[in-house]
């Protein structure tokens, strides 16, 4: 594990450059914490055992165990150093539940925890290892604040855990973070700030009015501890040394252990009254004045406490903004070099043009290494990030390109026949030939069947053989599996098996209405096709988030389109009534909302469509025009799967009218 010097100059700097060796002491938390993290990083190399967890080579995992046990050796031997030379130990358990318990909770406990939905998104969505640290962080502020107040434990729950986790999600978004860093700040302030004072300047401490001082306490559960000695003795703060004296020797003398015996509680009350006595006789002018500043004496030791533990913290911030800025500029150099390169840009969405004057643009605006440009995260945000930098450079831009509009037709694909089908001849291949057909779909899965009707609205034809039927049915269609009969008055029904489509989805397939007028953005659709290929696509009912999925094909004539994959439903519990139930979110024709927009600076690569889709159960999987011909198959793309028979096929009949010729067979062979 390589040792991050900047850490370690910020750590043992202060005191080195105070020339305070002493004060060492002070940090032994931190290399606890740097020898525990050791110990997470080497167990956490289990996971990149070969075949973990399956047998691994017994030298191997030899290896790692040793490794491991030489960590924990080393932590073992600090701790005993440290009882050794009687070092301040009192913060090492907090830096063990961050730097050690925390992580290896992450680690060990990586199950997903998915919350209920609220509009259609789950309230949280985590593993329950970060739930459990997010429980021990909550549970730990709220134990240690009710049984010691503001004290060491409590701050080290505080700025070792609570405010490094809130931190993580805002890293990678500098204008939030600085707000998040001044509001902890301005919140911390009456803390830190008396630690200040008892730091810099102590007499100025005597100037805090004690209403303030009294509110600081009750905020850090801090009763002042000073026992009142003129309340035990039962005498007023305004008596003189004399009747102090007096009133002492008459209670002793009534308490004196040589007349109460064994008595333990005129014991207990002789001690109580002699302790007051000392106190008021032999350091009464001390005694007086920590009266006076009891809320201030029980603060002062806090707040030093407040301040030394935030001071690390924010150091190690700033480190940690060090390495962030760092790995920002590489990803920003990465994506000018892009730009620079000519790679591919989503002009469109940025609001220049989709030529070489945008282009230009674009470069001109990239070229100096000084220039902001957005963290790409594959988010909308990047783009709206992107657009607001080149409006304040005074760019002019066109509008975003996104649509929102009604939903109206969900329907869905499916492929008449397959290879193995007996009566394939027996389906029509004329497009539009099945236009306005009942199409009945059967299938048994796992012993329970499913069955639904539904009409066809247009139909392929061709080797495609393509059926879209509307309304979708209420259940996934099993492709090689599943039988279809269509049948209308007059015709001849005709049955088979639903071949292999790749947009074969539920929820797939839809017609869009016309967009709703919005100035704000390029609210029209676009009559070019494929212009919304990529782009993603939000259905939602009212508020209510349905799905989202990536166009991968738009027809502006019929305003069709066609998703990279079915709609990503939520799944999970929402709450029905006064009961939790799982969640049952469908888009519905008529009702539901569809919102289109780009969401990558740079378009990711269009996902080719293997023949035959992905992800089937049946195999192998084809597309229809390959399983529906049982012989070759004239000008199949090259590369597909029909073009990579062609070529077996030829071989395999090269070999054989080969092998006839060597032995003196017939010099006939079909190529």
């Amino acid at each position: 594990m390589g040792i991050s010097w900047w850490r370690m100059a910020f750590i043992f700097g202060p005191a080195i450059a105070r020339g305070d060796i002493s004060s060492l002491g002070l940090y032994t938390p931190f290399v606890f914490g740097f020898l525990l993290g050791r110990v997470v990083k080497q167990y956490k190399k289990k996971i990149k055992l070969r075949g973990w967890p399956q047998k691994v080579p017994t030298e191997q995992y030899n290896n790692w165990m040793l490794k491991c046990a030489m960590e924990v050796s080393f932590v073992f031997a600090f701790l005993a150093g440290c009882h050794f030379l009687k070092t301040e130990t009192r913060s090492l358990f907090n830096f063990f539940l961050s730097s050690f318990v925390c992580p290896m909770l992450r680690f060990c406990i990586p199950w997903r925890n998915k919350g209920p939905l609220w509009n259609g998104t789950a309230l949280w969505d985590t593993t329950w290892g970060e739930t459990s640290v997010h429980i021990l962080m909550i549970g730990g502020l709220i134990i240690s604040w009710l049984l010691q107040g503001i004290d060491h434990i409590f701050l080290g729950f505080l700025f070792l855990q609570a405010v490094p986790e809130i931190q993580r999600r805002f890293w990678m978004k500098p204008l939030q973070h600085v707000y998040l860093i001044v509001t902890i700040l301005t919140v911390c302030f009456p803390f830190y700030s008396i630690g200040v004072c008892a730091w810099y300047f102590p007499s100025y401490l005597e100037m805090l009015p004690k209403p303030y001082l009294q509110t600081l306490c009750w905020f850090a559960n801090a009763k002042p501890s000073v026992p009142d000695h003129y309340l035990t003795l039962g005498v007023s703060p305004d008596a003189d040394m004399k009747t102090i004296k007096k009133i002492f020797r008459e209670q002793a003398i009534e308490l004196h252990p040589d007349k109460v015996g064994d008595d333990p509680v005129k014991l207990a009350r002789f001690h109580a009254i002699q302790t007051a006595s000392d106190a008021l006789t032999k350091g009464r002018a001390e005694y007086d004045k920590s009266i006076e500043n009891q809320e201030l004496n029980e603060m002062v030791p806090r707040c030093y406490a407040f301040l030394v533990m935030m001071g690390y913290w924010l150091l190690h911030s700033l480190i940690d903004w060090n390495e962030v800025e760092g790995m920002r500029d590489t990803h920003k150099d990465a994506l000018r070099n892009h730009v620079m390169r000519d790679g591919p840009v989503d002009f469109t969405a940025i609001g220049l043009p989709n030529d070489d004057n945008g282009r230009a643009t674009l470069k001109q605006y990239c070229e100096p290494e000084d220039v902001e440009l957005p963290f790409l995260s594959g988010k909308k945000a990047d783009i709206i990030e992107m657009r607001k930098l080149l409006e304040m450079t005074g760019y002019q831009l066109q509008p975003f390109p996104q649509v929102t509009g009604t939903i109206e037709n969900c329907m869905q694909e499916i492929v008449l026949g397959t290879k193995d089908s007996l009566n394939l001849k027996e389906v029509n291949t004329t497009p539009g030939f099945y236009k306005e057909f009942e199409i009945e779909i059967t299938q048994t899965v796992d012993g329970k069947t499913f069955s639904g009707v539904s009409t066809i609205v247009d139909y392929q034809g061709g080797d495609k053989r393509v059926a879209t039927i509307q309304p979708a049915l209420k259940f996934e269609i099993e492709q090689g599996e599943a039988k279809f009969t269509i049948s209308r008055k007059g015709y001849k029904p005709i049955s088979g098996t639903v071949g292999f489509h790749s947009f074969n989805g539920l929820h797939q397939v839809f017609t869009i209405g016309l967009p709703v007028k919005d100035e704000q953005y390029a609210w029209q659709l676009h009559d070019e096709e494929g212009f919304y290929n990529g782009y993603t696509f939000e259905v939602k009912n009212g508020k209510t988030l349905v799905g989202y999925q990536r166009v991968y094909e738009y027809w502006p004539q019929t305003r069709k389109v066609i998703l990279d994959g079915a709609l990503r439903l939520p799944t999970g519990k929402q709450l029905v009534g006064m009961s939790m139930k799982d969640a049952n979110i469908m888009p519905v024709a008529g009702e539901s909302t569809y919102t289109m927009y780009p969401d990558d600076l740079i378009p990711r690569p269009r996902r080719r469509m293997m023949e035959g889709g992905g992800g089937q159960k049946a195999a192998p999987q084809v597309a229809a025009t390959v399983m529906a011909t049982p012989k070759n198959i004239v000008g199949a793309p090259k590369g597909s799967v029909a073009a990579g028979r062609n070529i077996k096929s030829k071989i395999n009949k090269q070999k054989a009218y080969v092998k006839k010729q060597k032995s003196g067979g017939s010099s006939c062979a079909v190529m």
